[in-house]
């Protein structure tokens, strides 16, 4: 006599071969009839918009009181977005620590704010190719009386505490060159990180160029002073996508080069302050290899 379990399983084993039978039918029948499971662009393009990992960092990405997003990076990923077929762009706003943890979690369908293409976020993520390049830069009161001009500068100045964006390229460089992290001074934001060099909380801010011209465009009022990094290489940016979403980064990449080719590109960057050249100069490849260029 079968005991009660003993016929539970055998009942399940073949149900689970009755159903994988199945499975195999309608996959055939699909494959016969011309059918496939939808790409990820399909889906986007169903759906109608693309959501995309941001956080406030001007002038990469802006966000306004009213949570409107715009800046060079989401303008330029919408525009290609668009070309792609998907009609609209929905900001997820998030802390820039936070941007990769939200796309691997599916918060968002891809990352476009400034994210530097750095060898260890090349095996976290997929990136597009370059689109946003910058060099580095240090903000300082006028009144610093130290000529700073490389990090390893700032490794010889004991006193000297710096500001750096949480999370960023910059402390890496700021490492690399010799500073303890026990001087370095995670920054949340641009806004933060002036008020923390006019209460003399730190006494420099180490960011991206362009973002630091874009601070001192709005604080017009004091005086600081603005050095490109003579010992930093140039950095590019990329739009990020979940490892699983290569076939959606791929035709992703094949729009840049087409906006990228008829100048929509060199209008959108321009428009934003940056310099359309400098991407064209570099790969993904390079940068997640660990190539760095002066």
């Amino acid at each position: 006599m079968i005991s009660f379990s003993k016929k539970i399983k055998k009942y399940s084993f073949i149900l689970g071969i009755s159903l994988s039978f199945l499975y195999f039918i309608h996959s055939a029948d699909c494959r016969a009839n011309g059918e496939s499971r939808p790409t990820r662009l399909e889906k986007l393009q169903k759906r109608g918009y693309v959501r995309i990992g941001l956080s406030n960092e001007p002038p990469w990405t802006v966000i306004d009181a009213d949570g409107q997003v715009g800046g060079a990076g989401p303008d330029l990923t919408h525009a290609v977005f668009q070309r792609m077929g998907v009609s609209e762009l929905q900001g997820v706003l998030s802390t820039f620590g936070g941007l990769i943890p939200g796309l691997l979690a599916g918060r968002s369908d891809a990352i476009s704010s400034g994210l530097f293409i750095q060898p260890g976020r090349c095996q976290a993520v997929a990136f597009s190719e370059p689109d946003l390049c910058d060099r580095e830069a240090f903000l300082m009161k006028e009144d610093m009386p130290l000529a700073l001009k490389t990090y390893r500068d700032l490794a010889t100045d004991s006193l000297l505490q710096v500001g750096v964006p949480a999370g960023g390229t910059e402390e890496r460089e700021a490492l690399a060159a010799g500073v303890p992290a026990s001087r370095l001074v995670p920054v949340p934001d641009g806004p933060s990180g002036m008020i923390m060099l006019l209460a003399g909380r730190i006494q420099v801010y180490s960011l991206p160029a362009s973002s630091a011209q874009h601070l001192v465009d709005l604080w017009r009022g004091q005086k600081f002073s603005l050095v490109t990094v003579k010992d930093a290489p140039v950095m590019c940016a990329g739009t990020a996508f979940s490892p699983n979403a290569v076939d959606l980064r791929d035709a992703y990449d094949h729009v840049l080069a087409k906006l990228k080719a008829d100048g929509t590109y060199d209008r959108i960057l321009r428009a934003h302050g940056f310099d359309p050249s400098l991407a064209r100069g570099h790969t993904r490849e390079e940068f997640c290899r660990g190539k760095q260029s002066l």
